[in-house]
């Protein structure tokens, strides 16, 4: 990756509406270059994809919750993978080191939504222990910014 590489994908985490033409203008490539650049920075799997954050209030999902989950044995480990990848209030899933296997970042449109999604995921065969943290609030709460270097 090089500095104009970079830049595109600065450029792209702020808004990856912007055409072809408008990124060409910011880097000082012409079109078929920035879109050679996007496409190898795609291939190469820099850049995942071009998506709308959508509000998640705006779908009446009205509260956050990072919920952490101790799972023993593989086997179990694997089951409940498949069960937490096929909700839609898992937003993140993320396999950590420390007293327990996974960090989930769920939404829900209630407590009692909440309650039921993380009582689904107790019963899971081999969920050991089940920690659940509700946002209160959320002073910095951002996907993109990462600083892209070359």
């Amino acid at each position: 990756m090089d500095a104009i590489d970079a830049h595109l994908m600065d450029l792209l985490q702020a808004d990856c509406s912007r055409s072809l033409a408008e990124l060409g203008k910011e880097v000082g490539l012409s079109v078929s270059a920035v879109k050679e650049r996007l496409s190898k920075l795609r291939a190469r799997g820099d850049v995942r994809a071009y998506v709308a954050l959508i509000n998640p209030r705006t779908l009446g999902y009205a509260l956050c919750a990072f919920v952490q989950v101790r799972v023993d044995g593989r086997k179990n480990e694997h089951a409940f993978l498949e069960a937490a990848l096929r909700l839609p209030e898992v937003q993140e899933c993320h396999h950590v080191s420390g007293d327990f296997s996974y960090l989930l970042k769920m939404w829900a449109r209630s407590l009692q939504d909440l309650e039921q999604l993380v009582d689904r995921l107790k019963s899971r065969s081999g969920v050991a222990r089940v920690h659940t943290s509700v946002v209160l609030s959320s002073p910095k709460d951002q996907v993109t910014g990462m600083t892209a270097r070359p």
